[in-house]
């Protein structure tokens, strides 16, 4: 079974053109799900005239990253809970291309070990991969080759992925963390992961986005470090993270 699963907070202004761009797609979703962050716009009311189920959000963090990752999670697992086995993640303002759901769910068909679909999509810099580059090679690399790359790299945007919920270990994402990134970073140690290079969506860029293209931290080893360092707290705590999942993954 396949869901479409989103997450809202005051997006009238971006989701006429994603729900029709959901509605065109070659493969319909059994089921519409949206989790909505305290929208006090029409946001809600769009979702529920187009299908979608909408589930209020139950995190009551403050810190941002934290609480989209806690909003993705719960719509991950109310999909999961539903019934879906294949998971079509989206942001609220981006636009699907019409094969995007009929492509991802093709991908987790073919490959049964496959716990995360990480595909591309068009930015106004290019492509996805433009600002998150990803060997081309990077399916057929061992898990070692696979762990280095991915330590100090996002390879995964969240609007463009795909997840088969019940192939991988747990949903849950620690604290500071996005959850594409962890997500990733889990299905790499668990030999999960899928990069695919296949344009599914458009990524629209506004000035209110929390996180996005700008803030993805990419770039040269230097580069990488220094934005390390400038928050040592932060760091530390997901070192301590990294080493559990290590740990996690090696007894399994």
């Amino acid at each position: 079974m396949i869901s479409v699963a989103l997450v809202t907070h005051n997006s009238q202004g971006f989701l006429p053109e994603l729900l029709l761009s959901i509605d065109r797609q070659t493969m319909q979703p059994e089921i519409k799900l949206a989790i909505d962050d305290n929208s006090t716009d029409a946001t809600v009311d769009l979702l529920n005239q187009n299908g979608f189920t909408v589930i209020p959000a139950h995190s009551s963090e403050k810190e941002i990253i934290t609480r989209i990752a806690q909003n993705f999670t719960q719509v991950v697992i109310a999909a999961h809970e539903a019934g879906s086995d294949t998971v079509i993640i989206g942001d609220h303002d981006d636009l699907w291309h019409p094969h995007r759901i009929k492509h991802q769910h093709e991908i987790l068909t073919k490959n049964h070990l496959v716990s995360l679909v990480a595909s591309n999509g068009r930015t106004p810099k290019g492509s996805l991969r433009t600002t998150f580059p990803v060997p081309e090679n990077f399916n057929e690399l061992d898990l070692a080759g696979q762990w280095r790359y991915v330590a100090k790299h996002s390879i995964a945007t969240g609007g463009a992925c795909a997840i088969a919920p019940d192939r991988i270990t747990t949903l849950n994402v620690p604290t500071g963390w996005l959850h594409d990134r962890w997500w990733s970073l889990r299905a790499v140690r668990e030999q999960s992961m899928w990069i695919d290079q296949e344009l599914v969506i458009d990524y629209r860029v506004s000035s209110d986005q929390q996180v996005g293209l700008d803030t993805a931290g990419q770039g040269s080893t230097a580069y990488w470090w220094t934005k390390k360092l400038r928050d040592l707290p932060s760091t530390a705590l997901k070192m301590k993270d990294i080493s559990r999942l290590i740990s996690q993954t090696k007894e399994n």
